[in-house]
């Protein structure tokens, strides 16, 4: 049985999945990686346990299910029968083809098979599990997700595991920026702090700022500004930009035009190629391989292309090849400079929360594609302020997830709070000794001695923390009972959760037998990718006259599940919800 002290985040990622346990040792709380089974397709290798465990999942022809490194491998030889990247299609109308022989959220299951059946032999099998959602993500998303973990407790047979609800891994982040990341102490002043939180993931990159500061005691950290959430530009889009370039110097070095290459062999090739463009993605971001050219011999087979007569196409790439290649989602160049690049995402979301630059005091950069110099560079190029790198932008989130069940225990906010009190006492220890007014960490401009000094505290029982959440739907919501232009119902700055609203819209019947319900999820009534959510049809009771009043409410609940009410006159209120069906 798990101790009542245990809690784990799981971080379900596009391209890696951690978990991570949250466990209170001699007096405070630390964190402690699992190491995920990837297990071998032939028995005679070995199980290999890795902290990072690839998002890639191998069907088997005789019906096995392989998870992790040993199924990415597998995209060399079968690569029609290997998923990756299924977290980006989650949500959608992905069915079962002849190219997708299972869903985003079957792919999803399997992994989180592997993630509860290590917190189950962890000591966890009644423990408060969370996992991290984007801040992108839709709700069709979010319950894809929610319904791949219910699947695969069923599977496994844990009755007692409890899923606490998602937590957005921006704010994930965030936690673990206050309470875990050692640079933080040195961010704290007792005017408010403004930082921007950027965490650009393998599908997803989401921009959270927020408003820190300490005084009287209280450490505060808050969002109130507008979130920027991007579900289709992240280090997929940079992997899938060197999988072109790849791919245009294999036609090339092959003497083949595209119409040449079937779409069986086209979707082989991009698979191996995806592959290949994340490994030397990874191998050029590291700074001990920034001289260094990566190399790679695709000799493939199982195509049908007729490659004989030459010797196989070898990939050579430098740091400075990879960085002129990805120069488009830098900067506003290229084919997506005009919406899809940092540089205009992060000026668009200053403009949406009416700020500048020097509004901003520093920027703390997660996630996977943290690790690239480049995105560090475009950020400073454009807000000029301090760059933090998360310590370990692997794993941050995940610890987040787990460190956000612990602050809401009373013991754990109490640990967590003792431990940062004893930091900010060791800061104004250091500060008495030596004093360095150009410390970059240090926010606010004006640093001094006895500006560090006055903030600290002397009674550390008096020290308290609050972390707010963002509880804005951060989406706009859409109905349409006219077939005619949808009308907002739900601004995406509402509050959630919130009790029953009556929507401030005048909609009337269209019809005296029936009426058609379309609810729709976009940034905007002209957002072109306004997303159908859901979609009910309701026969009345009685005939009724057309251009009855129809009145619409509406709830929203914690997990940000809406439920619609719509009613006329003389028939019982109908209601639906975001929330799907079992």
């Amino acid at each position: 049985m798990a101790r009542r002290s245990d809690f784990y985040g799981i971080d379900l990622g596009t391209t890696h999945t951690v978990v991570v346990k949250a466990i209170k040792e001699d007096g405070s709380w630390k964190y402690t990686k699992l190491k995920l089974a990837n297990m071998p397709i032939n028995e005679l290798d070995d199980i290999k346990e890795t902290e990072l465990l690839p998002s890639a999942v191998y069907f088997a022809e005789d019906g096995r299910v392989i998870v992790g490194e040993y199924a990415k491998e597998a995209i060399h030889f079968d690569p029609e029968r290997v998923y990756i990247n299924a977290k980006i299609d989650l949500g959608g109308s992905l069915r079962k083809d002849e190219y997708n022989e299972h869903t985003p959220q079957e792919v999803s299951k399997e992994i989180l098979k592997i993630c509860f059946a290590k917190i189950v032999e962890d000591g966890g099998a009644n423990a408060h599990v969370r996992i991290s959602v984007p801040a992108a993500f839709s709700q069709d998303k979010r319950s894809d997700i929610e319904n791949a973990a219910k699947q695969a407790l069923f599977e496994l047979g844990y009755k007692d595991l409890k899923i606490v609800r998602t937590t957005e891994e921006p704010f994930a982040a965030l936690i673990n920026l206050v309470v875990n990341e050692s640079q933080f102490i040195n961010m704290i002043k007792g005017e408010k702090n403004t930082i921007m939180l950027i965490d650009i993931g393998g599908g997803t990159m989401d921009i959270i700022i927020s408003d820190i500061s300490y005084s009287s005691n209280v450490l505060q950290a808050n969002t109130p500004y507008e979130p920027a959430k991007h579900d289709e530009f992240a280090g997929a889009r940079f992997d899938y930009e060197l999988m072109k370039k790849f791919m245009k110097d294999f036609l090339n070095y092959y003497e083949l035009y595209e119409h040449e290459v079937s779409d069986t062999d086209r979707i082989i090739l991009e698979k191996r190629m995806l592959l290949i463009a994340e490994d030397a993605k990874k191998f050029l971001c590291n700074k001990e391989n920034v001289s260094r050219v990566y190399e790679f011999t695709c000799d493939f087979g199982g195509l049908r292309l007729n490659l004989d007569g030459k010797e196989p196409f070898k990939i050579s790439l430098t740091k400075k090849q990879m960085d002129i290649a990805l120069e488009s989602l830098l900067n506003n160049k290229g084919q997506y400079g005009a919406s899809q690049s940092i540089k205009r995402i992060i000026k668009k979301t200053l403009d949406d929360n009416n700020m500048t630059p020097n509004d901003i005091d520093c920027i703390y950069l997660t996630g996977g594609m943290a690790n690239y110099d480049q995105i560090s560079n475009t950020i400073k190029s454009v807000i000029q302020k301090p760059v933090i790198v998360a310590e370990e932008p692997l794993f941050c989130t995940a610890i987040g997830v787990a460190l956000s069940l612990v602050i809401q225990t009373p013991e754990g906010k109490a640990e967590i709070t003792k431990t940062l009190q004893r930091q900010l006492v060791q800061k104004e220890t250091d500060a008495n000794k030596t004093i360095d007014v150009n410390e970059p960490m240090l926010l606010g401009g004006n640093s001094s001695q006895m500006d560090v000094k006055s903030q600290i505290p002397q009674d550390e029982e008096n020290i308290s923390i609050n972390i707010s959440e963002t509880k804005r739907m951060g989406m706009s919501y859409y109905i349409d009972v006219e077939d005619k232009m949808p009308v907002e119902i739900i601004s995406k700055d509402e509050v959630y959760p919130c009790f029953m609203k009556k929507a401030d819209v005048q909609l009337k019947t269209s019809s005296q037998s029936r009426m058609n319900i379309v609810l729709y999820e976009g940034h905007s009534i002209y957002d072109c990718n306004m997303r159908l959510l859901r979609k009910k049809t309701v026969e009345f009771s009685e005939m009724v006259n057309i251009g009855t009043a129809i009145d619409i409410s509406y709830k929203i609940d914690i997990n940000k599940i809406i439920t619609i009410y719509a009613s006329i006159d003389g028939e019982a209120p109908f209601e639906f919800s975001t929330k799907e069906e079992d």
